[in-house]
This record gives C-alpha cells, structure tokens and sequence, in this order.
C-alpha cells in the first residue's frame, strides 16, 4: 500500500491527498512534523535528502518527492494525464505555473494564518 509522508498544512501534500481521493486510491498517512525535526532524521533523509515532504513511498519500498513528481506517478494512466503529447505537456505547463506562480503565494498565506 502506498505511503505518503504528510504535513497537514502543506499545501504540496494537500493536492496529493486531493489526487488520491479522486482516485479512489487507498494511502496511509504518516504525518511528519517538521517543526520538530522528523523531517531531518536519518530514516526520513533516506526517503528524500532533501528533508521535505510530501513523499509518496510505493509498494517496492521505493519513495518519490516533489509533489508535481508525486502527482504525474499518481495519474499516469488516468483521464488526469493524457497520452497524446500535447495535452501532457499543458498538463506539465500548469503544475510548472502552479509551483512557481500559486503555490508559494498560497503556502505562505496557510503558513502564517
């Protein structure tokens, strides 16, 4: 079963939960605090070097972050990324405008309310 390493205020883990609900994929939930460290440790390291969440641990024991990463292994093969080449790519161009356009402004605003 899929594991995803959660934050509850994150908005990056947010349309995560949303995509699997969607889905109908059934997940566990670890949530990591990341005020308290549990994303520096040495287990949670292994699963990202980078420290962040969200990450989306799979069935083989393998773990992916980055939430647009997390997102596009999600909803291969569903109607949420299509096949032909051009529609895939308007998919990646609104997940790069999201990240870099919505995200951070949304991020800080559920951060510090």
């Amino acid at each position: 079963m899929l594991m995803l390493y959660d934050y509850l205020p994150s908005q990056n883990a947010w349309k995560i939960r949303v995509l699997l609900g969607l889905l109908g994929i059934a997940y566990e939930t670890r949530m990591v605090s990341i005020f308290e460290g549990e994303s520096r440790t040495e287990a949670f390291l292994k699963l990202n070097p980078a420290g962040a969440v969200p990450v989306l641990a799979v069935d083989n024991g393998q773990a992916i972050a980055e939430s647009n990463a997390i997102l596009i292994l999600v909803a291969e093969g569903t109607p949420y990324l299509p096949t032909d080449r051009l529609a895939r790519a308007k998919v990646m161009q609104w997940l790069f405008f999201e990240q870099y356009y919505v995200e951070p402004v949304i991020g800080s605003l559920r951060f510090w309310s």
